[in-house]
């Protein structure tokens, strides 16, 4: 490994392997001064704000999807992924799966302009936090899409049936991602995600699905927590010909017993199944009806931040 690629892994000011908290502690940006809470940082003390970290490989991306003349989300995802520049693990991920899927539809004449795709890549810079798929269960590259479905149906606080269908869109998304998250890896959850987002446009919005491309990862052995090798769909000794991880338009997927004879529930069905029950009884009319439900929720969200 390059010392080039060592700093995209590690430390990138020292290039030492950075330590994971358990607990927010205070923080002084190396490169600009700010002070801020944070979870990962150098063992010799070294620490990049949120603003500062992936700046520099966050406008190669933004250049590179203004460019664009891909039609196809995952060709140009992977186009990005291959930039030398983007760590193994980080944020600037969902800037990838988010600009994407908008740049493909607008470069695929679909009403969407470098407005939508400017707008996307601003929402989810602002709710994809490093390491916060650790510390919260939800990777930025869910929110990301999350945020392309919103743009694409005008979605909003108040708007009832835009935000549900993003908010059904994030959660079989969040389950996809988590059934690889054995550890957790970007680059996966982008490619994973990227095709479930696409069924999902599909089956709600009539926008046909590309055809994804076939991927054999070139980035196993920089994982810095240990890559899942052919469990990884991705991987060069993946089995290709097992049934797809998860075909979320049907709302679960399938996956294979150990002795290969029958078929079981993946953790996605079980996640998505789980969350569908959920969701149906909080919102079941009771003392309040489901409108008043919905706006407590609302309330509640904001209350706690998650602003649009």
């Amino acid at each position: 490994m390059t010392q080039e690629q060592n700093l995209t892994e590690a430390c990138s000011v020292c290039g030492r392997s950075l330590e994971y908290l358990d607990r927010a502690v205070e923080t002084v940006c190396t490169l600009c001064g700010t002070a801020e809470s944070g979870h990962v940082r150098c063992p010799e003390g070294h620490y990049l704000c949120e603003t500062c970290h992936g700046r520099d490989v966050e406008a190669l991306i933004r250049r590179a999807l203004f460019d664009s003349k891909e039609t196809v989300p995952t060709k140009l995802a992977e186009e990005l992924l291959s930039l030398p520049e983007l760590p193994m693990l980080g944020c600037e991920h969902a800037l990838i799966a988010g600009g994407a899927l908008m740049a493909s539809l607008r470069n695929r004449g679909l009403g969407v302009d470098q407005a939508h795709v400017d707008e996307v890549l601003v929402r989810a810079r602002r709710q994809a936090v490093g390491a916060y798929c650790g510390l919260t269960g939800v990777c930025g590259v869910v929110p990301a899409l999350g945020a392309s479905y919103s743009v694409l149906v005008g979605g909003q606080c108040g708007k009832g049936p835009e935000t549900r269908a993003s908010m059904e869109l994030v959660s079989r998304l969040a389950a996809v991602t988590a059934a690889e998250a054995e550890p957790g890896c970007c680059k996966a959850f982008v490619r994973t995600a990227l095709v479930a987002t696409e069924q999902y446009l599909e089956e709600k919005l009539g926008i046909a699905a590309t055809e994804p491309i076939a991927v054999d990862c070139s980035d196993s052995d920089r994982h810095p927590h240990g890559c899942r090798g052919p469990l990884c769909l991705y991987h060069p000794e993946a089995d290709r010909e097992a049934p797809p991880i998860s075909p979320i338009s049907q709302g679960g997927s399938m996956a294979t017993s150990p002795d290969g004879a029958t078929e079981i529930p993946s953790t996605a069905s079980k996640a998505q199944d789980g969350y569908d029950e959920f969701f149906d009884l909080a919102y079941t009319e009771g003392a309040l009806d489901r409108r008043t439900k919905i706006l407590v929720a609302l309330g509640a969200g904001l209350g706690a931040g998650c602003a649009p």
